[in-house]
This record gives structure tokens, C-alpha cells and sequence, in this order.
């Protein structure tokens, strides 16, 4: 099981920090997107403007996953 992190609105929108799944099935980055846009779909829209960062480091998409321990989806933000 991996531990996926929501920041900033996507905690109010999930209405939790953090949560586990299995991504065993995904074989990338873009692979793990999509099954917590399905598992969430209250947050579907958000993710596709949103990083992932596995294990504490900036993924895109077509990168390969290997058996991660954390996934932190994260908005964009501003700052000024």
C-alpha cells in the first residue's frame, strides 16, 4: 500500500490529509493519476493541473513507478 498525500484545497475536497492505496496495477506515474482521479472523483478535474511527487521527488507522467511509499498530489500555487 502507498500513502497518498492531498495539499492545500484537495485536503477540503477529499476531506483528508492523507490516505492509502494499492498501486500495484500502475505501471507509471500517469498510470497512478488516473486511479486517484477514479478513487477520488471529487478532485477528477483537479489533478490534471496538479504534481506528483513520489517519494519527495517531481514526476511526470511517463515515468516508471517502482514500488513507491508516498505520492504527494499537489495544486499549484502562488505566491507574491
Amino acid at each position: 500500500m502507498t500513502t497518498i498525500k492531498f495539499f492545500a484545497y484537495l485536503i477540503q475536497k477529499t476531506g483528508m490529509e492523507e490516505t492509502k492505496l494499492n498501486l500495484s496495477g500502475c505501471s507509471t506515474v500517469g498510470d497512478a493519476r488516473e486511479l486517484i482521479s477514479s478513487e477520488f472523483p471529487e478532485i477528477a478535474l483537479d489533478l490534471a493541473t496538479c504534481m506528483l511527487a513520489v517519494d519527495m521527488t517531481f514526476r511526470q507522467d511517463d515515468e516508471l513507478l517502482n514500488e513507491p511509499r508516498e505520492v504527494a498530489v499537489i495544486p499549484p500555487v502562488s505566491g507574491g
